[in-house]
């Protein structure tokens, strides 16, 4: 199995800045140079979808489609079972990063599945990046360490109260609804004050910001993989108009959508 050191990833790398603890770049795939050898990285890390898109395997196999973020722990083997031409954000952390902050690979894992905020981090390091100046690297580590505040959270099970999750899954399952307290107060069998108590504490933000970045969240896809217009997504995920859409996807990501759909 081919181990990759930091840095390496099995696309070509055009675009990096690094430090002792933490490398950020941009990958590309070519298609017709597709290698679907076992391989596994020294550092963890997480890559995301700008353009294009694979599948791969782990222990079981799953897609990689424009807009989803992965993350890959130290050593872990995976393997590419097909590729487009694709465009790759990447963002790698080695251990004596985690070791500093005190954090573990695995709430880095927990916070990527189960919260948006992965993705608008990348998109938000994709800006710097492009930025390319004396500021660059330490504006990346600044925001990499503002979400380390909220991935600490997910770092273990037994800190979440069970109905945190209930009202998780709820939200994710319930994007494209108008849901109100009362709703999660039902769901949840938790009284609307302890809700509003606590949820900005696990969620970092209010009910309201937290349904726009799902909405967003699955606006990312539809912008790069369908030929409906803006306006169109907007609708569809449950914005009023797309003037509240523009500001709102800027806000989340540094882009405006048009920008976003030529990147």
């Amino acid at each position: 199995m081919q181990v990759l050191e930091k840095g390496e990833y099995v696309g070509g790398v055009i675009r990096e800045i690094r430090d002792e603890q933490m490398l950020a770049s941009v990958s590309t795939y070519d298609c017709s140079l597709f290698n679907d050898a076992w391989h596994c990285h020294v550092n963890a890390h997480i890559s995301f979808v700008l353009n294009g898109g694979c599948s791969e395997k782990k222990q079981s196999s799953y897609e990689r489609l424009p807009g989803k973020a992965t993350f890959y722990m130290p050593g872990e083997p995976h393997q590419i079972i097909n590729m487009q031409n694709s465009t790759h954000i990447n963002l790698e952390m080695d251990n004596a990063f985690f070791q500093q902050y005190g954090l573990k690979e695995e709430s880095f894992a927990a916070m990527i599945n189960k919260t948006p905020d992965a993705k608008f981090l990348m998109l938000q390091v994709f800006q710097e990046l492009g930025a390319d100046d004396t500021f660059t690297g330490t504006s990346i580590h600044m925001l990499l360490l503002h979400y380390l505040r909220q991935a600490k959270l997910w770092e273990s099970d037994k800190k979440m109260p069970p109905w945190i999750y209930t009202i998780h899954s709820l939200l994710h399952d319930r994007w494209n609804e108008n849901l109100q307290l009362s709703d999660l107060s039902a769901e949840s069998g938790v009284h609307p004050g302890t809700i509003s108590h606590y949820f900005p504490k696990y969620f970092s933000c209010t009910l309201g910001a937290y349904m726009r970045k799902l909405k967003v969240d699955r606006a990312l896809y539809l912008i790069k993989s369908s030929e409906m217009t803006l306006t169109e997504i907007a609708l569809e995920c449950g914005f009023f108009d797309q003037s509240h859409f523009i500001k709102t996807f800027k806000q989340l990501t540094g882009y405006l959508p048009a920008q976003y759909r030529t990147l």
